[in-house]
């Protein structure tokens, strides 16, 4: 796939439609701009269950594909909705879970299936994250908010994660839900309630902005 991702502080991602990657999928809201020989075909994912599982998890029930019609090659731009980072996803064996509004765009090659469990955050958990899983062979792009700082956990090695932090990580990797021990610490630390506890093998990818918090500081300035 020829791709290339310009920009800093709020990036955009550009791919090249050819023979060797004619069509590719996102879900809506994120493109720029695609040349006029390139196609629009919205669809439902599949079989009712898998439909239902999306609208569920707060995925957006339709899949749009942008396939390339005419001559030999086409661009299609997609951008993020937050200050984020574009970070492409090479998919071969290993699966990955991505927060439901962090994925992007793959390949058709790449098979996109919403989770139904969600993790909780907040004080009483209020707020919650869904996480898509990414698996099959080829390439997936995902927006990181913030920063990305990626961890390599190895067996029996832990982390304790702010549930919205947690972007992306592989499928060999464990996630729970762990309470805070003390209940001054719980509703006084206005750290939440509940962090997510991961266990490796396997590797984490966190992003620096919390979408929650930056919503609640851009509300509290409004009039």
């Amino acid at each position: 796939m020829n791709y290339k991702i310009v920009g800093d502080t709020i990036q955009s991602l550009y791919i090249e439609l050819n023979k060797d990657c004619a069509s590719v999928y996102s879900e809506s809201g994120n493109v720029i701009y695609m040349t006029p020989n390139i196609r629009l075909l919205t669809s439902s994912p599949g079989k009712l269950s898998e439909l239902l599982k999306r609208v569920i998890a707060g995925n957006s029930p339709m899949i749009n594909h942008f396939e390339l019609e005419s001559g030999t090659r086409g661009e299609i731009a997609f951008s993020t909705r937050f200050p984020s980072k574009i970070i492409p996803l090479q998919l071969k064996d290993r699966g990955m879970l991505v927060q439901q509004h962090s994925f992007l765009c793959a390949e058709e090659s790449v098979h996109l299936e919403a989770q139904s469990d969600r993790k909780g955050t907040g004080i009483f958990g209020e707020h919650t994250s869904s996480y898509n899983r990414l698996s099959g062979k080829g390439c997936a792009f995902i927006a990181v908010e913030g920063d990305l700082v990626t961890k390599e956990l190895d067996y029996g090695e832990s982390l304790l994660i702010h549930p919205g932090h947690l972007a992306a990580y592989e499928q060999s990797v464990q996630v729970e839900i762990q309470r805070q021990v003390a209940i001054k610490n719980m509703f006084l630390s206005e750290e939440g309630v509940y962090f997510l506890k991961v266990s490796g093998p396997g590797k984490v990818m966190l992003h620096t902005l919390n979408i929650h918090s930056f919503a609640e500081a851009v509300s509290a300035n409004l009039p």
